[in-house]
């Protein structure tokens, strides 16, 4: 597997590529600076994977549009919360949004589950979400035989931002009942936690709320 990162030298940026190359060692993991962007254009359908740093001074819809149309995976990392471009390079629905926060076990997970034809989304980078819900088709359809009824309806409530004690009170559960349901929500739609379970449910337009 060939992973790209384009990021600005700093120790940070060491750090990460010492995570991927652990992550993932038999790898060619390859770094570029904005000074390399005409490289990167050049050299766009050398790899599976590539990570872009959002700090970076690039032009970033003009770089995803040219790795979404190579059908490359995309990945989006941010080290700031508070940065308003975040909401609009949501709308542009890439592979994975990754925060700086994330452990090794964590990227691995995400990785994987991203080429695995799945989608990632940081737990931090939950407040997206809600774009995400109001980007979505207006209609739902609901695989049939994924979930149980009652399983439907915790996650109709996690999607509407309700916390394990709110749902337990209004569906009359307890907290632990609601972890159990959300656990095993998780598992069968097969993806990490409660942040990408509601993502997969919109993307899939499983659930319009």
């Amino acid at each position: 597997m060939k992973i790209d990162l384009i990021k600005n030298p700093s120790l940070l940026r060491v750090g990460l590529v010492n995570a991927l190359k652990d992550c993932f060692p038999n790898s060619d993991v390859r770094v570029y600076s904005s000074s390399d962007y005409q490289l990167v254009l050049n050299e766009y359908d050398l790899q599976d994977v590539i990570i872009i740093d959002i700090d970076t001074d690039i032009n970033l819809s003009e770089t995803i549009d040219l790795y979404k149309n190579a059908n490359k995976k995309i990945i989006l990392w941010t080290a700031r919360l508070d940065d308003t471009s975040l909401i609009d390079l949501f709308k542009l629905q890439v592979d994975g949004y990754f925060y700086v926060e994330m452990e090794k076990k964590e990227l691995t997970v995400a990785i994987t589950s991203i080429l695995n034809g799945k989608y990632y989304v940081h737990p931090s980078l939950s407040f997206l979400l809600e774009e995400c819900v109001r980007i979505n088709h207006k209609t739902s359809d609901k695989p049939v035989g994924i979930l149980s009824e009652r399983e439907w309806e915790v996650l109709e409530l996690v999607i509407r931002g309700y916390d394990n004690e709110e749902i337990g009170q209004s569906l009359f559960i307890s907290v632990k009942t609601v972890r159990v349901y959300v656990c095993k929500i998780s598992k069968k739609i097969e993806v990490p936690d409660r942040t990408n379970a509601v993502l997969k449910a919109l993307r899939n337009n499983w659930i319009y709320t």
